[in-house]
């Protein structure tokens, strides 16, 4: 007989499952499945956000959902969420997403700098006090999430999904597009995206922090439809493209942290008077690092230049 004592384990924070999407599918099946793909990673990190206030369980439901209106933005030519399930979604995203900044300042901003500085003592209180700051929002994540609007906003979204509530609202032209093949569809959309995305990196040499934003919010909506629509392409054609994107995302979210860590630290300032010279020590120092990271990021823009987007 086991007799071992067994204590209770933080659940493992949920990725999205990769997608499998068939070349014969039409438009509407397909949306389907990549709906139904980010509900299920939203939903598979429901326990992790409300009962263990879990880091990546958060970030992972904050990334279903930017999955999930980003793929309501690819197909909204076509079909339309609800306005009140838009605002709905809209007031979730605005629940995570402060817990969020306060995780990456506590946990991956501010050891960065203590580990690269010798002046540890001023930020110190400042650490602690952002990660008491990212504890509190997380309660406010958990008690939306298990509240009965989150519940009845998932609902709401399954049945509109499951019984292709779009349908009630569509003129004849759309319900013909919604039959094309999938495959025709993702091409223009991947070339679509791929434009808008070349169009704002153009400018990224000498960029601004606004500019900057606006390319990786183009490089996310990007990758995501790449990575939506993967399965129909050649996997030696996908895969260098999808790792290009994220490299570039990855490192235009490092100067975003950076960026919105400077509008956290002065919310600190603000707030207790203490904590005034270690955070200016730490916004000095972001702004001194701001153009260190210009020449990776040109690097990596003129790595993904030359591919074109599968197709």
């Amino acid at each position: 007989m086991d007799t071992a004592v067994r204590f209770p384990t933080t659940p493992k924070a949920v990725k999205a499952h990769a997608l499998k999407l068939s070349p014969r599918m039409n438009v509407e099946k397909a949306f389907q499945a990549i709906m139904r793909n980010c509900l299920d990673q939203i939903e598979a990190n429901e326990a992790g956000v409300i009962k263990y206030h879990d880091v990546e369980s958060l970030h992972q439901m904050r990334v279903g959902l930017r999955r999930l209106r980003s793929a309501l933005g690819m197909f909204d030519e076509v079909l339309s969420l609800p306005v009140a399930l838009r605002q709905e979604l809209d007031w979730l995203v605005a629940q995570l997403g402060p817990a969020r900044d306060w995780d990456v300042l506590a946990g991956s901003t501010l050891p960065a700098i203590r580990a690269s500085v010798d002046a540890l003592a001023p930020l110190v209180p400042v650490q602690l006090a952002a990660a008491g700051r990212a504890n509190a929002l997380h309660a406010v994540a958990a008690e939306a999430v298990a509240s009965e609007r989150y519940q009845d906003l998932i609902g709401h979204l399954e049945r509109w999904l499951d019984e292709r509530g779009w349908r009630a609202m569509q003129l004849p032209a759309d319900r013909v597009r919604l039959k094309m093949r999938i495959a025709d569809f993702a091409k223009a959309i991947l070339e679509k995206d791929q434009q808008r995305l070349l169009k704002r990196g153009r400018k990224l040499k000498h960029a601004d922090p606004e500019a900057r934003h606006r390319v990786r919010i183009a490089a996310k909506k990007t990758r995501y439809a790449a990575e939506f629509f993967a399965s129909l392409y050649p996997r030696k054609t996908v895969r260098p493209y999808v790792r290009a994107l994220a490299s570039l995302q990855d490192e235009l979210g490092l100067m975003n942290d950076a960026s919105v860590a400077g509008g956290l630290l002065a919310q600190l300032s603000e707030a207790d008077a203490s904590l005034r010279d270690g955070s200016a020590f730490i916004r000095g120092y972001l702004a001194g690092r701001g153009g260190q990271g210009d020449g990776k990021l040109r690097k990596l823009w003129k790595r993904f230049v030359p591919l074109r987007a599968p197709g």
